[in-house]
């Protein structure tokens, strides 16, 4: 016989203890889970349980981790590889004349050499521009790939492909695939942080979605200026009890909802991120704040 829970005037039956202790006591059994999941002996179930409770706990890995973050540094209207890296003797060669095959609508240009010369610096002899001395006395430490294009001329399908390996929006971008197989050691910041610039990106946050993944995974743009994320700290007139008792009832309602809906991915990570944003009010205020950081490391970082 299935035991029986009574909640709210009705009764629930439970088909085992795992179902049993996840919604007992409106959840108080898993603060013992909690308790468990945290010690060394893990098994994968319990994982997974734990990520259906939070999409973000660390999953166990396949092979043991050695990077503990990833930095994915995209840096949109750099100068062309032409004019970096790449240098084109036949393209130089060339310089000035006009190419037979009309690709410019009947009004092809003169082709055009790089303006700057190259040299081949370190043990690897990689090519680098001579504006760019500092950069050439670290070539040794990249990995220069000649071998990539794009499948359109365009900016913003280039962008989407560049984040996310295909031209069209929709997609999960790498950061988002990295985090979904990782999840995230932190509780109190997003597993996933995107870094803009003034300016903006084209083709907007489809760059670092989610796409067809759980929207938990999706990147938060952190602002260089200001307020890190836009509407994050509680209005100056709600105090911070009432913030938290609003946030308790929102989570309660969506909770009866999610229990009836799910399969729905965004509705339990839209319950997730309010409590995120919670957590965020004070750590993400002080993660942007650099006055306390030392002068080393403000100058490792080039802040000055």
């Amino acid at each position: 016989m299935n035991p029986l829970y009574s909640h709210c005037g009705r009764y629930e039956s439970f088909t085992n203890r795992r179902d049993f202790l996840k919604k007992a006591g409106a959840g108080f059994g898993l603060l013992a889970l909690a308790d468990l999941l945290q010690g060394g002996a893990r098994f994968a179930a319990d994982i997974e349980l734990a990520r259906g409770v939070d999409p973000m706990a660390p999953p166990l890995p396949h092979f043991p981790a050695k990077a503990k973050s990833i930095i994915w540094l995209f840096m949109e209207g750099a100068p062309s590889s032409v004019d970096l890296f790449d240098p084109k003797p036949e393209l130089t060669k060339r310089d000035g004349k006009r190419i037979d095959i009309d690709v410019f609508n009947g009004n092809p240009g003169p082709l055009m050499k790089s303006p700057f010369s190259f040299k081949q610096y370190g043990q690897s002899g990689a090519w680098v521009r001579e504006k760019y001395p500092n950069v050439a006395k670290h070539v040794d430490d990249f990995a220069l790939i000649k071998s990539l294009y794009s499948e359109s001329n365009d900016h913003v399908p280039a962008l989407y492909q560049i984040n996310t390996g295909i031209a069209r929006p929709g997609f999960p971008s790498a950061g988002a695939w990295i985090t979904y197989g990782l999840g995230s050691e932190s509780q109190n910041l997003p597993g996933y942080v995107v870094l803009g610039n003034s300016q903006g990106v084209k083709g907007g946050p489809l760059n670092w979605s989610a796409g067809f993944l759980p929207t938990s995974y999706q990147g938060t743009l952190f602002r260089s200026s200001g307020a890190p994320i836009l509407n994050l700290s509680r209005p100056e007139h709600v105090t911070r009890e009432d913030h938290r008792a609003q946030l308790d009832f929102l989570k309660g309602v969506n909770t009866e909802h999610l229990k009836q809906h799910g399969g729905e991915p965004d509705l339990l990570a839209r319950i997730q991120s309010f409590e995120l944003a919670y957590r965020m009010q004070r750590e993400a205020t002080d993660l942007t704040d650099f006055s306390n950081e030392p002068k080393e490391m403000r100058e490792l970082y080039g802040l000055n």
